[in-house]
């Protein structure tokens, strides 16, 4: 789960709203304004590169704008980088936010699940070296902090309201899984893990555990349905390759 928290802004949430569906990689210049387009190009080089690897200059020509068009946006490459990050961070909490307004019935399981579910429909991951980078730009760094307390804050809330409906154990330690992903939120993450499993092997191994861990009979029931749900849906892709 301390993964699973680090890891949510490493997720193209570009993808989770309506507003939002294009990839990073392919859109049109003319759907979009031209600051939303130098950051999506921008985010797009770090989450492959890093940060420190990629220039103003590459950003510039990858997106096929002038310096001076970027410097008109963006002072320096810090304040880029904040605008990388507000735009993964956006579509993600609405997107959470919305889930919690239209689930109906739901319980706060179930919209941990569809959550889930749709940032590891198409997810884009940042490297490692994002992360070892960001460290040596302050306020870039504050951002990100800023920006996963207030989503771990988001997460307590719902398994809190799970205990209510009954899904969660009403004995969780909020403070320690705070604490622990609050402690993590400084290291880049188990990259050698990464090198021999797929991001989604890990991700999916560690949220399953942490869920389990936590959910009552009812909880679990929900949870094993949707793993199963994935399972096929999973087997059904592969056999329509």
């Amino acid at each position: 789960m301390v993964y699973f928290i680090r890891n949510i802004f490493a997720v193209d949430y570009f993808q989770l709203t309506k507003h939002f569906q294009f990839s990073i990689f392919n859109f049109q210049l003319t759907k979009m304004p031209l600051k939303n387009h130098i950051t999506t190009t921008a985010t797009g080089l770090f989450s492959r590169n890093g940060i420190k690897r990629v220039s103003m200059d590459d950003v510039a020509r990858k997106a096929n704008v002038s310096k001076r068009t970027l410097y008109e946006f963006f002072k320096d490459k810090e304040d880029l980088l904040i605008g990388v990050l507000g735009k993964l961070r956006e579509p993600m909490s609405e997107h959470i936010e919305l889930l919690d307004r239209n689930t109906g019935k739901g319980t706060a399981l179930d919209i941990l699940l569809l959550f889930y579910e749709r940032i590891m429909e198409r997810p884009v991951w940042l490297c490692d070296e994002f992360f070892d980078d960001i460290i040596r730009y302050p306020k870039a760094f504050k951002a990100l902090l800023d920006g996963k307390r207030k989503f771990l804050s988001k997460i307590i809330e719902l398994l809190k309201r799970g205990e209510k409906e009954n899904v969660f154990v009403s004995d969780i330690n909020y403070d320690i899984i705070s604490l622990m992903a609050q402690q993590h939120f400084n290291r880049s993450g188990p990259s050698d893990i990464y090198s021999k499993y797929t991001h989604e092997e890990v991700h999916n191994t560690i949220f399953y555990i942490f869920l389990r861990g936590i959910c009552t009979d009812t909880g679990r029931d929900i949870l094993e349905s949707f793993i199963l749900k994935m399972k096929y849906k999973k087997e059904f892709e592969y056999s329509n390759l």
